[in-house]
């Protein structure tokens, strides 16, 4: 069985990982924060924002791209042009052991 879902906030939300959907405006900005029981994906689906982890990393998050980091990091961000992104919150205690691995 499939369900379509369109909404913000929590998208879904399950033992193994959460699925958030953001959107905002231009100037916008995401306060500084971490996640520390998760590893994450950050994936922009619409706009452009400027990503700063640990405020010492700056990253350009444009749809087709996927940034992914651990969640003892804190991230800040700040949208430079009207933007979507989903954040994919994996629950550490069930994710790949070495998440880089996942992505070779």
């Amino acid at each position: 069985m499939a369900k379509l879902v369109n909404q913000l906030g929590m998208v879904l939300n399950g033992a193994q990982f959460r699925l958030i959907k953001k959107a905002g405006k231009a100037g916008d900005q995401i306060e500084k924060h971490n996640h520390p029981e998760a590893k994450v994906l950050f994936t922009v689906v619409k706009g452009k924002i400027k990503i700063f982890i640990n405020e010492s990393e700056e990253f350009i998050g444009e749809p087709g791209a996927v940034l992914f980091f651990d969640g003892d990091n804190y991230i800040n961000a700040v949208l430079l042009e009207d933007s979507e992104v989903f954040i994919t919150l994996v629950n550490k205690q069930t994710a790949v052991t070495n998440f880089t691995e996942f992505f070779k």
